[in-house]
């Protein structure tokens, strides 16, 4: 399998609805207390936020099989005032562990740091242990844990 990768323009940001849709999904199914979130998410809602951002601001990064020319991961990171903020990174399931993610990650770390940002940051649910586990290979640290409770 041969996989491409290139940067795109806010403006072709639904090419890569369906990928996150089943991130989406995979979240709503994985997470033991906390699906619900995710079940009324909508990628146009998402994604909304992201178009005030100026091109050199926001990089959106996907990977493609070449074969197909079907979008099998992403990465969109912004930036805000040299913090730099990975907002959301997703490979398909069937393609993990072929280095997509890692290759993802490099080129937005790499952004991140021609840009100046002196401090990175991401959000991650905490049932999702093995992309904590990858984001710790990078480098990224535990900071705070948010703790909700449901009252009927």
């Amino acid at each position: 399998m041969k996989v491409s990768y290139r940067d795109i323009s806010f403006e072709e940001v639904h090419v890569m609805k369906d990928v996150w849709e089943r991130n989406r999904q995979f979240h709503e199914e994985m997470s033991r207390f906390f699906g619900h979130y995710y079940t009324s998410l909508v990628f146009e809602e998402r994604m909304k936020p992201f178009s005030g951002f100026g091109e050199n601001r926001i990089k959106i990064t996907i990977a493609e099989e070449e074969e197909e020319k079907s979008v099998i991961g992403y990465c969109l990171s912004t930036i805000d005032n040299h913090e730099g903020q990975m907002q959301t990174l997703h490979v398909l399931e069937d393609f993990r562990g072929n280095d997509i993610g890692k290759e993802l990650m490099r080129r937005h770390l790499e952004w991140f740091e021609t840009k100046g940002c002196t401090e990175i940051s991401l959000v991650v649910s905490n049932e999702n242990e093995k992309a904590i586990r990858f984001y710790e290979n990078h480098g990224f640290r535990k900071n705070t844990i948010e703790m909700r409770l449901f009252k009927s």
